[in-house]
């Protein structure tokens, strides 16, 4: 089999609880997968033994300007929305990414594609070639009834792609595969989607390893992450970091390496108990850790999940909102607004999932739950069906 892999250029959307690990399942199994993205992800793809394919671009609008200071709570919410549509959908940066893999696809004569919900160009490409699409890291929606603020943005790349959106619920915003979506949480953890398409398979995640790092003395650890993407808000890592000294534990702040300065500021004057990193390596610090304070990525909350860690997720944009909800609904944490995660009361938040029972035994039932449904292993047993 020959496969295709595309995602966006940030090490986050590499990740999606499973989608690189599978890519490399599928490698091991004798099938030629190459890895489509910008250089920015070159090295991690690599260092897995994947084959990777650069490309100038990636369908990722990288150039977007910081937001304004002195925003109110409301408008700086209404802008990351904003920013969040952008980033994805834009057509000249999308499209350009599509000439990139068409020329790519000419070369590997893929069979099949596979694309995390973000690389509208990898579901552009599937369609104009006639591809099956697997959609990695989202479960199969019923097609939504009503518009989505991204339909006006889709609609626009369809008919300069011209494409007729045979991959995508334009309603919904999303990319949408009639073949197979590949999602590493398990069927419980949507307690809010009554209605998730049959082609959708449930892969969970393997039993983390136990690392061979020492583990912290005295206190109880947080780790605190804000993603790949929206790492420049230095006021939440202190705000975060604070709130875990109120609540009698210590901190690792887990910043990003795009925010350089950022960074440099938070080691300059760190807060008590906190240690501050550009990047860490989930399963070598999550073992350690006694809770997570994230954003609500895909990835962060399905780590945490598979680690049987409370989490606070502080949405910033995006289906982020959707994980924070969730958290809350499932009883492993809290989802909070972040207008409303302030010292008023983010330390005692924080101190109920550390110290409160329940939370801590209602994420180690889903983590048994995602342990018990293949992984990976799963997940490349269905694209190998699905090209069979």
């Amino acid at each position: 089999m020959r496969g295709l892999c595309v995602s966006i250029d940030l090490p986050g959307h590499l990740d999606w609880g499973g989608y690189l690990a599978t890519a490399v399942e599928l490698t091991r199994r004798g099938h030629r997968m190459v890895w489509a993205s910008g250089e920015g992800v070159q090295q991690m793809v690599q260092a897995r033994g994947l084959t990777f394919a650069p490309l100038a671009v990636s369908g990722w609008w990288h150039d977007l300007l910081p937001l304004p200071p002195r925003l109110g709570p409301a408008e700086r919410q209404a802008r990351r929305q904003q920013r969040a549509l952008a980033v994805w959908l834009n057509p000249d940066t999308v499209l350009a990414a599509l000439a990139e893999l068409l020329d790519l696809a000419a070369a590997l004569r893929p069979q099949v594609i596979l694309a995390e919900p973000y690389a509208a160009a990898g579901v552009l490409l599937a369609e104009k070639l006639g591809l099956p699409l697997v959609i990695v890291g989202r479960p199969a929606l019923p097609p939504a009834e009503f518009g989505h603020p991204a339909a006006s943005l889709i609609q626009q790349l369809l008919e300069r792609a011209q494409v007729a959106g045979a991959y995508w619920d334009l309603a919904g915003g999303t990319p949408r595969s009639p073949q197979l979506h590949l999602d590493f949480f398990c069927r419980d953890w949507y307690t809010d989607l009554p209605d998730i398409g049959s082609q959708t398979l449930f892969c969970g995640g393997a039993a983390p390893r136990i690392s061979d790092a020492p583990g912290p003395e005295g206190r109880l650890r947080v780790l605190v992450t804000l993603g790949s993407t929206f790492s420049d808000d230095e006021t939440f890592f202190r705000l975060a970091a604070e709130s875990a000294v109120m609540a009698g534990a210590a901190s690792l702040l887990a910043v990003g390496r795009r925010t350089p300065l950022l960074l440099a500021s938070l080691q300059e004057a760190a807060p008590p108990g906190c240690q501050v990193e550009a990047w860490v390596d989930f399963a070598q610090v999550l073992p350690h850790m006694a809770a997570v304070v994230h954003h609500g990525g895909v990835g962060t909350t399905h780590a945490a999940l598979l680690h049987g860690l409370p989490q606070i997720a502080v949405p910033h944009a995006g289906d982020q909102w959707s994980q924070a909800a969730r958290v809350t609904q499932s009883g492993v944490g809290y989802g909070i607004r972040p207008r409303d995660f302030n010292l008023a009361n983010a330390p005692l938040t924080l101190a109920q999932i550390l110290y409160d029972p329940p939370f801590r035994a209602n994420a180690a039932a889903l983590a048994a739950q995602m342990q018990a449904l293949g992984g990976v292993a799963a997940a490349a047993d269905a694209v190998e069906r699905l090209t069979a």
